[in-house]
């Protein structure tokens, strides 16, 4: 029988073969179709990318401006296969022009033509100046103003694409010195392309290909423009050179004149040096040294006869690499302007340096040697260590700090610019999200109108201020703020910022709202108990107790009958109670209040507050009637009272210190940077020796002046904790005085006349001449400074039998009678100062000095008349 089940399965087979075969002929149609787009979508990139880069290679290697905008609407109108692609220029009146085009023949030239404001009004250039493009496929369709829809049909226009031309904002360089800074782009002109046969889609790369060709143009823009800035500079210098060469020309004729002025210039040089602050030596070609001037004997302690024609000593034992290729570096021409190092004294001090150094010629210009101007840095490094540790107080401090504009002070409010971490701890908002904001975001339903007024008059008046406010944290939550704002002003008197200083005094608060409950309650505990009565013999045996003892001392009265009550007194109050005692006996008045210890019957002490007197009865025996009253409670409110005060008057010294640190250090900090930026920058200032040696002692003057504020705040802190030495030695005063004032008339001007005069036989004193340094500098510089009109100061020297008086005498302008009280408080300023600068520490440090030389100080003023200190000292050291 044949097998039937074989022939039916075969074509069953055979048709899931053919669907097989059919499945897998149209996936693989389907990836060659996928594969095909991707090779189209890959060429147009790559043509995208070649285009770009033709017209980048094109705008480096021309600067014609012309050429490359011409090449690259060519270009673009070739590749996006477009009717018309135009460059639009904007020009300053609001008009624009095609300065650039290409076009079908068949359709009409823009190229040439200047349109009106109205074709492209001035409230749209803002949004294409932030890159705002516009593709517009119909202009029929889409949503285009009719009057621009009719504007471009006369053109022939069906659709268009418009991409910005940004260049840098014009106005950069006029606000370069503005503290806002301008970067806006400002909107140069469009790359525009147009579709005039037909609607058209335009795809986004396209548009991406627009703007990358927009950002090229710019940058030939941008590239043409320095090249004409470039020529302008070219001809000026040619010019220049023209005149210089006249100018030489005649210098020939006083040639002579000059080479006489030379030698002059030469001499005046030598005497510079001399007395040039900073050490300068040069050296020959095997590196001894020829000059070395008395600044580089003071600064590293080598004289002028240890040194010369020997071996530089500074450098000497120094084995490092980098040095011997400096030094070969500056004898082959090189000029070093700044290489900070650290180097060693003759002593094996480290300090700190500066070294500046540039090569020596002879007359036929071959280098013979070189010359080094040498700083001592040492004390700028430690004021930049201040400076951080100031920084890191604010930063790490437990109080918030905030920082705002000066303006406006109405509303909205001045705008934040600055929260430390406390701020952020404190109420919840980072710092990015309190910038711009005003401190208003903290205040609530239940911040007080009151405090806030008074906020706000004092701002207005430019005063400090402090008050205490209910605010809102970030979550909504309740807490108090106890807040001091402060002025900050710029080296002009401009008042530029506020610093507020704040500390949540929630707890406080509620310590305070639990303290005055609990005297509420204690006074009506008081007021509504009987006082403790006790009726004593006159040895101190107790007779009567009143019940009352037991709320208070925790004794039955019954327990306390028949014993003495001095058993129970403290022992250090034992003989000032018996005393009270014994005196109400002898008189019939009642003693004065007394307060003693008594011990609780729980074996704690007591404060009670007593009256005494003598008891009459109808007894012969003489008694003593003694009312007490429990003052524990109130004694230790006292303590949280003194505690809470003294806790005030450190927020407000803190306070001060915030407000001084802000503007003290930024006037001499921002001379020294202006001053240091001028030597970086221009090498006219450098080359210049006057006007170095004028910088350099700028920079100096405003390091000198960091250093005397915060050797002013050491000498208070150490001379506060007992840790400021004392260390007299005997000293001829005369000669020191002398001295000093010669000093001081270096650095002052001609407005004022500094004289010095001694009276008596000068005898050496036994005096620690560091801190006389500082009694004298600190004198001496507030007549000067609060001498603003200038004047005569004047400083004398009495000799007297056992002590010496110094006396500083200026013709300034006085202190108030209202400050005269507080002269030796920190940070106390008078109120006539205005805007002379100052820190309110100058007399606290004298003070100071003068009270460990055990001396006295007197100081004598008149308004407008001038102000005399007088410092008496022994002439012996005291031990202190």
């Amino acid at each position: 029988m044949p097998d039937f089940s074989i022939i039916n399965l075969a074509p069953i087979c055979i048709g899931f073969s053919i669907i097989a075969l059919g499945t897998i002929y149209y996936f693989l149609n389907l990836e060659v179709t996928r594969r095909q787009r991707a090779e189209v979508i890959l060429r147009q990139q790559t043509e995208r990318e070649r285009l770009v880069n033709q017209i980048a290679q094109h705008i480096r290697e021309s600067l014609e401006l012309e050429e490359v905008l011409t090449t690259t609407v060519a270009e673009v109108r070739e590749f996006l296969q477009a009717d018309r692609v135009l460059i639009y220029r904007l020009w300053e009146d609001g008009t624009g022009s095609a300065i650039t085009e290409t076009v079908l023949p068949e359709y009409t030239k823009i190229l040439g033509e200047t349109f009106p404001e109205e074709v492209f009004p001035r409230e749209y250039h803002q949004a294409y100046s932030l890159g705002k493009t516009r593709a517009i496929a119909n202009v029929e369709q889409a949503d285009v103003e009719l009057c621009l829809a009719d504007f471009v049909k006369q053109f022939g226009v069906k659709a268009k694409l418009v991409v910005p031309i940004l260049q840098e904002n014009r106005q950069a360089d006029k606000q370069r010195d503005s503290k806002t800074p301008v970067s806006t782009p400002y909107l140069w002109g469009l790359l525009i392309a147009h579709q005039c046969d037909r609607p058209r889609i335009w795809e986004s790369w396209e548009v991406e290909l627009m703007k990358q060709l927009a950002t090229q143009v710019a940058i030939a823009i941008q590239q043409s423009e320095l090249y004409k800035q470039l020529q302008t500079l070219n001809a000026e210098l040619e010019h220049r050179v023209q005149q210089r060469t006249q100018e030489l020309a005649k210098a020939n004729v006083s040639l002579r004149a000059e080479i006489a002025e030379r030698q002059r210039t030469q001499a005046a040089l030598q005497a510079l040096i001399t007395a040039s602050p900073r050490a300068i030596f040069t050296l020959d070609l095997e590196g001894n040294v020829k000059i070395w001037n008395p600044a580089a004997e003071r600064m590293f302690g080598w004289t002028e006869a240890e040194v010369i024609d020997r071996p530089n000593p500074i450098f000497l034992d120094d084995q490092l690499e980098e040095y011997n290729t400096l030094q070969q570096s500056i004898l082959q021409g090189t000029t070093y302007t700044r290489v900070e190092l650290r180097r060693f004294k003759k002593d094996g001090t480290a300090i700190d340096i500066v070294f500046s150094a540039a090569p020596l010629h002879d007359s036929d210009d071959s280098i013979n040697g070189m010359v080094a101007v040498i700083a001592d840095i040492t004390h700028q490094k430690q004021q930049e260590e201040q400076v951080r540790l100031l920084q890191s107080v604010v930063v790490n401090t437990n109080d918030a700090v905030v920082i705002t504009e000066a303006q406006p002070i109405g509303e909205p409010g001045p705008n934040i610019i600055y929260v430390n971490e406390a701020f952020t701890r404190i109420t919840g908002y980072s710092l990015e999200e309190v910038l711009g904001k005003t401190p208003r975001i903290l205040q609530g339903a239940k911040t007080s109108r009151a405090e806030l007024d008074k906020v706000w008059t004092a701002l207005s008046r430019w005063e400090p201020v402090t008050v205490q406010v209910i605010n809102y944290r970030k979550d909504g939550s309740e807490f108090w703020n106890e807040f001091s704002i402060v002025p900050v002003a710029d080296k002009t008197g401009w008042y530029t910022h506020w610093i507020s200083v704040q500390r949540d005094i929630t707890g406080r608060k509620q310590a305070e709202q639990a303290l005055r409950q609990s005297e509420e309650r204690f006074r009506s505990l008081i007021e509504n108990a009987l006082d403790i009565v006790k009726i004593l013999d006159v040895d101190g045996s107790i007779r009567y107790e009143s019940p009352s003892v037991e709320k208070v001392l925790g004794y039955p009265a019954a327990e306390l009958i028949g014993k003495n009550l001095l058993d129970y007194i403290h022992q250090d109050d034992l003989a000032n109670t018996y005393h009270s005692f014994i005196h109400a006996i002898q008189s019939s008045e009642v003693t004065a209040p007394i307060e003693f210890r008594c011990r609780h019957k729980d074996g704690s002490w007591r404060m009670l507050e007593a009256i005494s007197q003598k008891f009459l009865d109808n007894t012969a025996d003489t008694r003593i009637m003694v009312n007490c009253r429990d003052i524990t409670e109130r004694k230790r409110l006292d303590e949280i009272r003194m505690a809470l005060e003294r806790e005030r008057e450190l927020s407000v010294l803190k306070t001060r210190f915030f407000s001084m640190a802000s503007h003290e250090f930024r006037t001499p900090l921002s001379t020294a940077l202006a001053a240091a930026q001028l030597l970086e920058n221009c090498q006219d200032e450098w080359d210049n020796s006057s006007k170095r040696l004028r910088n350099l002692q700028r920079i100096q003057l405003s390091v000198k002046n960091m250093v005397q504020i915060l050797d002013d705040i050491l000498t208070i802190n150490r001379a506060e904790t007992g840790k400021l030495e004392f260390n007299p030695k005997l000293l001829d005063l005369e000669g020191f005085c002398g001295s000093f004032v010669e000093e001081m008339r270096l650095s002052t001007d001609e407005r004022h006349t500094l004289s010095f005069v001694c009276q008596g036989k000068a005898v050496p004193a036994c005096v620690d001449e560091r801190l006389l340094r500082s009694i004298l500098s600190n004198l001496l510089l507030n007549a000067i400074k609060y001498s603003p009109e200038g004047g005569n100061i004047h400083l004398s020297l009495e000799f007297k039998s056992d002590t010496v008086i110094l006396q500083v005498q200026d013709q300034g302008i006085g202190i108030p009678l209202a400050d005269q009280k507080q002269l030796f408080e920190p940070f106390h300023r008078g109120k006539n100062v205005r805007s002379i600068p100052g820190t309110g520490l100058g007399l606290v440090v004298v003070k100071k000095c003068v009270d460990l030389h055990q001396g006295d100080i007197n100081i004598t003023t008149e308004l407008g008349v001038g102000t005399t200190c007088a410092i008496a000292l022994p002439l012996e050291g005291k031990s202190n």
